[in-house]
């Protein structure tokens, strides 16, 4: 089974001998700022989209593999009879567009990705709000002295 951890600034993917035989990706290293999104998927195979370029396909028992459709490539690496996967969406210069993987902790590993990457909110005391100085009262405009010649200020 795949572990996804979190080493320092970088998600880590490590796979068994089985999954690296059958995606042919001997692991992998994601910087934190690549990652837009995880989640949890109660359906694995929702995960699936576009055509398997490499790997195993057995439906309802194995995913495993890259899978390529037009917004490029995704690592997949399910069993649905393991229950839900990690769903990681992940932006350029990652080599995979979506890492899909079932785990031991789905939930355990979706928090703390989602805790390393929003940073504790700081402590510093909120600023003092501005002291502006009061408005002078404004000069009637046009439209104001349009009416019967006299001028009204606000």
């Amino acid at each position: 089974m795949a572990r996804l951890t979190i080493d320092g600034d970088a998600l880590v993917l490590r796979l068994g001998l089985r999954d690296r035989l059958a995606t042919r990706v001997g692991g992998l290293r994601v910087p934190l700022a690549c990652v837009v999104k995880a989640e949890v998927l109660q359906e694995p195979w929702r995960c699936l989209r576009g055509r398997r370029e490499r790997g195993l396909d057995v439906p309802d028992v194995a995913w495993k593999g890259v899978w390529r459709h037009p917004g490029g490539r995704d690592l997949v690496l399910v069993r649905p009879e393991h229950g839900p996967c990690v769903q990681v969406e992940l932006r350029a210069p990652a080599e995979f567009a979506r890492i899909a993987a079932t785990v031991s902790d789905p939930l355990g590993v979706v928090e703390r990705l989602r805790a390393a990457l929003d940073p504790p909110p700081a402590l510093d005391p909120p600023p003092a709000p501005d002291a502006r100085e009061p408005r002078e009262p404004r000069e009637a405009g046009p439209a104001a002295q349009r009416e019967g010649g006299r001028s009204t200020s606000v």
